[in-house]
Order: C-alpha cells, then structure tokens, then sequence
C-alpha cells in the first residue's frame, strides 16, 4: 500500500513537473498587434504620396544597423532604410526635405543631402514611434517620433 501510494506521489509530482516545463504558443495577449493606422506620411513635391502604418513599414525591406548615435556612441537600429522611402515616393530633385515630429518639432534637408546618406534610416523606436537615424548628421537631425516627411 505504501508503495502505491510513493508511486502516486512521483507519478503526480513528474506530471506537474512536466507541465511546468511545456511552451505554450503565444496567445493573442503576448503577441503585439501592428497598426494599420498611418503612422508616417511622405507628402508634397513627390511622385507617390505615402501614407505608411506600422503593417505597412513592417512589410518594407527592414533592416537592422549598428549606427553611431552622436551622443551615445554605437547602437543597433531597426527600420527602414531611408532610400527605400525616397524611391518609394520619389520627391523632386530639387526638394527640402522636412522631417517632423510629432510634436511639430522639424528639420530641413535637400532631398539631395538624404540621397547620399547610404546609412540614413528610419528606426522602429518603440512599440509605436518611428525615429529618423542620421549618421553624419548632428543629433538635431535625429528626429525622435517621426510623423511625416514633406517635400517643398
């Protein structure tokens, strides 16, 4: 009988612990949504307006860059290249590009500067934010929340 009853035990306790141990699948709570809201709009002396969500930008050539961020030395990025949404929109020769925040701070650039910048990227900053990564560039061109690019 006590045998029966050992056995019980270490046959319960192996169960729970084999339990313990199994991976679940990610459920719908654990896995983050992307948004098919627009998050960043390319607009003005372009081709192709844009009007990008998360879905969208997810669904670009996304890459993942170790940058040198001005003030806090090598970090690693991942977003889109920039090149990637100028040839998507295709902006005038001879445009300024303004990169805007969400809290209307910008900066301007010649679309012809954003063109030579072979590592300019906007980055996945967040869950929901975009951060527009400019090496080479002082940090007030690191626009933080990027909301859209105009071409004037």
């Amino acid at each position: 009988m006590k045998r029966r009853i050992w056995r019980l035990i270490i046959l319960i306790a192996a169960l729970a612990l084999a339990s313990g141990c199994a991976q679940t699948a990610p459920t719908a709570e654990s896995t983050p949504e992307l948004s098919d809201d627009p998050l960043l709009s390319f607009t003005g002396e372009v081709e192709n307006q844009l009007a990008l969500s998360m879905t969208n930008l997810h669904g670009m050539d996304v890459v993942d860059k170790t940058i040198e961020h001005p003030k806090d030395g090598d970090q690693i990025y991942t977003g889109i290249m920039l090149s990637t949404l100028l040839d998507e929109a295709q902006p005038s020769d001879d445009a300024i590009l303004t990169f805007t925040a969400v809290d209307a701070y910008s900066v301007d650039m010649p679309v012809s500067d954003a063109e030579a910048c072979a590592d300019c990227m906007v980055a996945f900053y967040d869950q929901d934010s975009l951060r527009l990564v400019m090496p080479g560039f002082g940090s007030s061109f690191w626009v933080k929340d990027l909301v859209s690019i105009e071409a004037k």
